[in-house]
């Protein structure tokens, strides 16, 4: 069989804290002058990446040190250029949806949002301008461990940047027994009328309950992960009745334990084929995931898990699902 054509591939599902080279990070820290885990680099870098399976409390909890190295407007300006560049050059990605939160790299407040926002929206515009065909955006994140008032708080920097790069907004974080559903109900609303593309996390480490309040509850446009849905028929039929497209993340639901092994995957990915439940291929983010975007096709071609054409056609679907405008 061929391979899979790896030119013109798009990445809709990606946060930039796990897709930084443990180089850049390493770098990035001793310029602040950080304090780091590990004294030596090549140790480090295991650190930051994943090889085998970890479990989905253990990956989160990787997140922290790579976002506080991460906890600058100029790193973010360099990060926001650095990780499409070398996207677009190593595997010719051309269109690039980047996730991060805002908050998380405020360090406590101490660090104005709004430069965050705005360095990281310069980096991607300067990706963009050394590669016309690149096309990049900017993906806010809500997190379930926060307030309403705080998870406001993003949802408003969201809407005040959507005509300089800001295309969406995501809700993500560790499950949280705190958290409900309905405290972001109005924030979604508000979203949508915005003209904003909404994506949350579910059905990852959670069921498929929960995925039907949230698909009920916020209407996204998109789900990320939501692998929960295969065993649930009608949430299958609601997802293709109202075109709510899947970020699948193949490796990542391998490391998380999310999916067990090739088999479940086999058999999830065939019975979302089977229901014509849309989805997309993504990393989650390639450097922490020890892949890259191409290798995540090629891992479904050659396990039998998709066919070419089913591949060909979830990568036109993530060219067609984008929210860039």
């Amino acid at each position: 069989m061929d391979k899979f054509p790896i030119s013109d591939l798009a990445e809709l599902h990606m946060h930039i804290s796990s897709s930084v080279t443990p180089e850049i990070l390493w770098d990035l820290a001793h310029e602040q002058g950080m304090k780091l885990p590990a004294r030596d680099y090549f140790e480090f870098s295991k650190l930051v990446t994943i090889n085998g399976q970890v479990g989905y409390e253990d990956y989160l909890k990787m997140y922290d040190m790579l976002e506080e190295i991460q906890s600058t407007p100029e790193s973010m300006f360099h990060l926001a250029e650095s990780v499409p560049t070398h996207l677009y050059q190593h595997d010719q990605i051309d269109l690039v949806e980047i996730r991060m939160n805002p908050m998380l790299r405020s360090r406590g407040g101490k660090i104005d949002l709004d430069h965050i926002i705005v360095y990281t929206l310069q980096g991607l515009e300067r990706a963009s301008l050394k590669f016309p065909k690149l096309r990049t955006g900017l993906i806010l994140s809500m997190d379930r461990r926060f307030s309403k008032e705080i998870n406001t708080i993003i949802v408003k920097k969201a809407i005040k940047y959507k005509d300089r790069g800001v295309v969406g907004i995501d809700l993500a974080g560790p499950i949280d027994p705190n958290f409900s559903i309905d405290d972001i109900t109005g924030l979604a609303n508000r979203i949508h009328a915005e003209g904003l593309g909404l994506t949350i996390h579910t059905g990852e480490a959670t069921k498929a309950d929960e995925m039907w309040e949230v698909v009920q509850k916020l209407r996204p446009d998109r789900i990320g992960h939501g692998v929960a849905a295969v065993h649930d028929e009608d949430l299958m039929k609601f997802l293709v009745d109202h075109n709510i497209i899947l970020e699948t993340c193949p490796s990542s639901n391998l490391q998380t334990l999310a999916v067990k092994d090739l088999e479940e995957m086999k058999f999830n990915y065939r019975t979302l084929v089977e229901h014509g439940v849309p989805f997309t291929i993504n990393t989650d983010g390639p450097i922490l995931q020890n892949t890259t975007l191409p290798k995540e096709y090629q891992l479904l071609l050659d396990n039998e898990i998709l066919t070419l054409e089913e591949l060909k056609a979830a990568n036109a679907r993530s060219h067609a699902a984008t929210f860039i405008k």
